[in-house]
């Protein structure tokens, strides 16, 4: 094993012990967004963007039930718009992403033998 995998473990013990030394408080008070925002309630996010934020995780959602539609055997389509899928996520919003992979999804099966 190389330097770089030696130090790049030492990281991760290193990261592993301060995550489980943390405070029992701070454990107790959870870390969902609404347990976090009710800590912070100057600062949370309006009821829209609460509701914005949900629909976006619902099109995540989507977009996973699109890629992997066949769990068992290899599909070349939903291969093909699951990689196209990640690029675009670094680009457009979830929901935006969905509707192109739907879009392209319907159109390449088509076309497929």
């Amino acid at each position: 094993m190389g330097m770089n995998g030696m130090t790049c473990r030492c990281c991760l013990l290193t990261l592993l012990v301060a995550l489980s030394v943390v405070p029992q408080a701070h454990a107790e008070q959870g870390f969902t967004y609404d347990q976090i925002a009710s800590r912070y309630k100057d600062v949370g996010l309006d009821d829209a963007a609460v509701r914005e934020a949900e629909m976006q995780g619902e099109c995540l959602v989507g977009l996973k039930n699109l890629n992997f539609v066949k769990r068992q055997e290899f599909d070349p389509v939903s291969e093909w718009t699951n990689y196209r899928s990640l690029s675009l996520l670094e680009q457009f919003p979830p929901c935006t992403v969905l509707i192109i992979i739907e879009v392209a999804h319907a159109q390449v099966s088509k076309e497929a033998p």
